[in-house]
């Protein structure tokens, strides 16, 4: 799908570099009470046998034997059991070096066995001669993470296909920060096949562990085995011929293909929220230096703008580290530390915030919340495992908002700021008043998750290059992130940045002058704008003069995979942002054509998108508003969401094409039209004959039959042949009477015969069958007005607005509201004047006239300042709204006026030609 996988945008071409993909590993010293080998297994072990060889299972690696048993006690064990064997050279490394993963800090690792089982019998025993070595893999590292974790390494000599690695070894010890709590989560599933899985949980009677599967794929009916002997109580799982499962590319963010058995002796939620509530003090005093801070926020005038410099000067001030060693895993340091050292993690920084925020009597409290599964913690038993990062809420004018003191590049007021969060399920640190997750969704969330893009390419002759004028904005987290990419770049080096994206779609083009950029701090959004020449702009193809484009904003949007029928879900890289895109090309001014605004509505329940096009004189657009409605696309829907974006990328077309009868006075390769009425008549007569000819082929039935009748039926309405357009949409109705789209074209060709009545029975026929809302509203809108039914026009036309999502569609339906309304004797609404722009884009200056704002008189001014056939398009329109203004003001002769200029005009496609010839026969005139 090229469409949804090009690249080309800044935000793709600039993002931050890229973090390494692993730290180099380092040798270190242990305490000898660490590590030990060669230990006797505990007594209270159980450990099963390793099964017969796992030949005939045909995979390159096979777990023979799976065991896991956990102690629950003051110093916490957990025994590994595991047989792994070898079919394929490629993998020999899985059992060659051994990597077992403990924390010196609170832990004890013993190694009990390590073997190589070989042939029929042959046992190599390396318990007591492989080399150890203890290596600090700090991952994170590069970004200030230090957790402590070490890796014991041992490297084994003379390893072969066919050999069996046998491992035993436990872990004693837990982290103190969970204090006497159990919490302990263990593997199930595999990539790869697994013979035999256990997993024994041993605790006192009196202890209450409760247990969960976890996991995206098919839930598991298997329950434990129970036991209970001596006061200990024995929870075993126990399953045979585990199947591999296939990590799917395109998971979701934080996705559980593998299924993991997850223990808890939290109770539920509340529960963790009155462990997590002591490490957050709401008295931790802060340090006297921090008065000037706190006295220069307080002379602020608003809490938006303390807690948001408040949260600007953690984020900057205190430069993020994490020492996360022991305790420190969960448990902040203070303030006065953070202060001091001007480092500190999440947590650190959180809490350091949070007292900021709280001495300036904004209510604040921590947040617990995942970054690597933000969903996550709400598929799990309550467990301060889930959890990873830390954030605050703020209470400001009655709204929560969350802020993360470790990002930067955010500013401006709280409600615009970014939110990585979004759509998390996250936990309240308040042991009082939490009793649950909450769900973190910014109500704003259209406004400050958006990227638009608008290219404007103008083409002066054919055959010339061409021009493109690029404007680019983003808002939130888009905006965040590009802030820190900017900050990086002179104003040279963003020239080239700009460029590279525009370069692979136009090769040869060149930036013309300099990129401008605009940081509105107050929204939050980031603004580029760029003008470049373009090589031959356009180009013959099949007899046409063909400009390709693509919608670049849309890269990443959506994950593409490469089969339909999945196990998984995939995941939506672009929830929750809005992307819209607008493309216009200026042909040259020898070009004419007329293409009213055609809206089409693509969606699934994961998302939404709505395209217009539209072709104006000389002036071709495409606009594509895409939004995503969910992070992920389940496994059953991913067919029908891939048929759907499709269709999608079908109706883009990512080309503007000029045919020869769209060019006047031989501006096309010699050939051409006089006018703009002539190149109207001859393309409606080109599409009377082109439909006919497939209808009377007799190869066209059903659906596709009946919209062949509607095309003809519109092209014969273009040429004032009403009664023929009449007999092909009843046809159409009656071959389909299920299709929206023949009830549309039936009320289309009605309301043209005036029977506005049964024009508007038609048209909600087509809504209720699935129409284009906003065109099926905008159409019943105007038939209920023409047929006398202000009050129920007005709810229609206001509906069709609010459907609209592109501009210019919605301006139209807006008039149309402000005519009916101005019928009414009713004001206009806020909206609606709030539209109207008397010196704006065609036609928000008839809506000002409609406005009270100009007169007719400076309508027409506004209208003269067009050039060629955009002139006479806004012509044909500007008189039948001034018809419509005089009918508001009662003079009925200056409306007839009016209305005869405009059918003059001869714009047969629009319907304010219909609707004149319409007004002109209510008001006793014959129309022309």
């Amino acid at each position: 799908m090229p469409l949804l996988l090009v690249a080309g945008s800044l935000q793709a071409s600039a993002q931050l570099p890229a973090a390494p993909a692993e730290t180099p590993l380092k040798e270190i010293n242990v305490a000898a009470t660490a590590f030990a080998r060669g230990v006797p297994l505990p007594a209270w072990a159980e450990v099963l046998p390793v099964p017969p060889d796992a030949a005939a299972t045909r995979r390159a690696l096979v777990v023979r034997l799976e065991d896991t048993q956990l102690l629950v006690a003051d110093q916490p064990v957990q025994l590994v059991n595991v047989a792994q064997q070898v079919f394929d050279a490629s993998v020999l490394g899985q059992i060659g070096q051994v990597a077992m993963h403990f924390n010196p800090q609170y832990q004890r690792l013993a190694l009990h066995k390590v073997e190589i089982l070989r042939g029929s019998g042959e046992i190599i025993d390396h318990t007591a001669t492989a080399p150890v070595r203890f290596l600090q893999r700090e991952v994170g590292l590069e970004q200030g993470v230090y957790n402590g974790v070490i890796t014991a390494s041992l490297l084994l000599p003379d390893v072969r296909v066919g050999d069996t690695l046998h491992l035993q070894y436990s872990i004693t010890g837990a982290n103190p920060i969970f204090g006497a709590r159990y919490v302990q989560t263990t593997s199930w599933q595999r990539p790869v096949p697994v013979q035999l899985r256990r997993v024994t949980l041993i605790a006192p009677e009196g202890r209450a562990i409760q247990w969960k599967w976890v996991g995206d794929g098919a839930p598991s009916t298997l329950t434990p085995s129970v036991t209970t002997a001596n006061g200990m109580r024995r929870l075993r799982f126990e399953e045979r011929e585990l199947a591999p499962v296939e990590i799917e590319p395109l998971l979701p963010r934080g996705a559980y293909p593998l299924r993991f058995l997850q223990f808890s002796e939290f109770a539920d939620w509340a529960d963790v929220a009155r462990w997590a509530d002591a490490l957050f003090p709401a008295d931790a005093s802060l340090p006297n230096e921090l008065a000037p801070l706190i006295q220069r926020l307080q002379r602020l005038p608003s809490r938006s703008e303390q807690a948001s410099q408040a949260l600007q000067w953690v984020q900057s001030e205190i430069r993020y580290y994490s020492v996360a060693l022991g305790e420190s895993s969960h448990r902040p340091h203070a303030p006065a530390e953070v202060l001091r050292n001007r480092y500190g993690d999440c947590k650190d920084k959180s809490l350091l915030l949070m007292r900021v925020l709280q001495t300036l009597g904004i209510p604040a409290r921590a947040v617990l919340a995942s970054l690597g599964s933000p969903q996550g913690p709400a598929k799990q038993l309550a467990t301060p495992l889930a959890f990873d990062h830390a954030v605050v809420q703020a209470r400001i004018d009655g709204r929560d908002v969350y802020l993360d003191a470790t990002r930067l590049g955010q500013r401006g007021p709280v409600e615009r700021l970014g939110q990585s969060l979004e759509d998390a399920s996250v936990l309240v640190v308040d042991g009082r008043d939490t009793r649950a997750l909450t769900l973190l969704r910014s109500p704003n969330r259209r406004e400050i998750f958006r990227n638009e893009l608008s290219e404007k390419f103008r083409l002066n002759a054919f055959g010339d290059d061409g021009e493109l004028e690029t404007t680019q904005r983003w808002v939130g987290l888009g905006a965040e992130t590009m802030r820190l990419t900017l900050a990086r770049l002179d104003s040279a080096r963003l020239a080239r940045t700009v460029l590279a994206g525009i370069e692979r779609r136009y090769p040869g083009a060149s930036v013309i002058g300099t990129p401008a950029l605009a940081d509105e701090l107050e929204q939050n959004r980031i603004t580029i704008r760029a003008r470049f020449k373009i090589p031959k702009l356009a180009g013959p193809a099949d007899g046409n003069w063909v400009m390709r484009f693509v919608p670049a904003n849309m890269q990443g949007s959506v994950a593409v995979p490469p089969a339909a029928v999945r196990n998984f879900a995939i995941g939506l890289p672009a929830f929750p942002v809005t992307v819209v895109y607008d493309a216009e090309m200026q042909w040259p001014s020898s070009v004419s054509a007329v293409q009213e605004p055609r809206t089409q509505r693509f969606g699934t329940p994961q998302f939404s998108a709505e395209l217009t096009r539209s072709f104006r004189g000389s002036v071709a657009r495409a606009t594509l508003n895409f939004e995503a409605l969910s992070r992920e696309v389940p496994a059953g829907e991913v067919p029908a969401f891939l048929d759907e974006l499709k269709k999608m990328e079908r109706g883009v077309g990512g080309t503007f094409v000029v045919a020869p009868h769209q060019v006047t006075n031989g501006g096309f390769l010699g050939i051409g039209r006089r006018t703009l009425q002539d190149n109207l008549i001859a393309r409606a007569q080109a599409a009377v004959e082109r439909s006919g000819k497939a209808i009377d082929a007799g190869q066209l039935g059903g659906d596709d039959l009946a919209q062949a009748l509607c095309l003809r039926a519109d092209a014969q309405l273009a040429l004032g042949r009403l009664e023929p357009a009449w007999k092909d949409v009843q046809e159409a109705v009656r071959i389909a009477p299920s299709l929206a789209v023949a009830w549309f074209c039936h009320g289309a060709i009605g309301f043209a015969r005036g029977d506005f009545a049964a024009a508007e029975a038609d048209f909600g026929q087509s809504l209720m069958l699935g129409q284009n809302a906003g065109d099926a509203y905008y159409r019943r809108g105007q038939a209920r007005l023409l047929g006398g039914k202000p009050e129920a026009a007005a709810d229609d036309l206001a509906k069709a607005a609010a459907d609209r999502q592109d501009a210019n569609a919605k301006v139209f339906a807006q008039l149309w509201q402000a005519v009916t309304l101005q019928r009414l004797g009713r004001p206009l609404p806020a909206e609606l004047v709030a539209a109207a722009d008397a010196k704006g884009a065609w036609p928000r200056p008839a809506l000002a006239m409609l406005a009270g704002q100009i007169g007719p008189e400076q309508l027409l001014v506004q209208v003269a300042t067009k050039d060629g056939d955009d002139r006479e398009l806004a012509l044909a329109e500007a008189h039948f709204y001034i018809g419509e203004y005089w009918l508001g003001q009662s003079q009925a002769a200056k409306a007839k006026e009016a209305f005869e200029k405009a059918r003059a005009k001869g714009i047969t496609h629009y319907i304010e030609h219909v609707a004149a010839g319409l007004e002109l026969q209510r008001l006793g005139v014959v129309k022309p």
